[in-house]
């Protein structure tokens, strides 16, 4: 009887179970279909973020020329009101300088200016530094 009992009626192995082809090969096909329908939303939104990124740069483009474009408008003030006669007049009298004689002046005909330099060409007659004279402003 002993026997008996210890006689195992099962057997402890997993169950296998066969492939199914047919719903592995639905699966796939489902699969498959799925990302043909999906690809071109995909490819909409990747464009449609590319856009939305370049009117962000756009926009950053403008901002930056409408600065530069105050920037410079004050710029141009700026300068108006330093290269004006009143105030080279006020500065040359905080530096106690003095209108030069009609002899002193020296016109630079146009094409001796080159860019932003002046090549001024002296006369070998007037090679001789000008006497200094007292820095007043009149």
């Amino acid at each position: 009887m002993t026997s008996d009992r210890n006689e195992r009626r099962w057997k402890n192995r997993p169950l296998v179970r066969e492939r199914d082809t047919q719903r592995a090969r639905r699966l796939w096909v489902t699969m498959a279909l799925s990302v043909a329908a999906l690809t071109p939303a995909g490819i909409c939104l990747y464009e449609q973020n590319s856009c939305l990124q370049l009117s962000y740069e756009i926009e950053s483009i403008n901002r930056q020329r409408e600065d530069l474009n105050e920037l410079e408008r004050r710029l141009e003030v700026r300068h108006a009101g330093v290269a004006s006669m009143q105030s080279i007049e006020r500065w040359a009298t905080r530096k106690n300088l003095e209108r030069p004689a009609p002899e002193e002046i020296v016109v630079v005909p146009y094409e001796d200016v080159v860019g932003d330099t002046m090549m001024a060409r002296v006369p070998e007659s007037t090679a001789e530094p000008a006497p200094r004279r007292p820095r007043r402003f009149e």
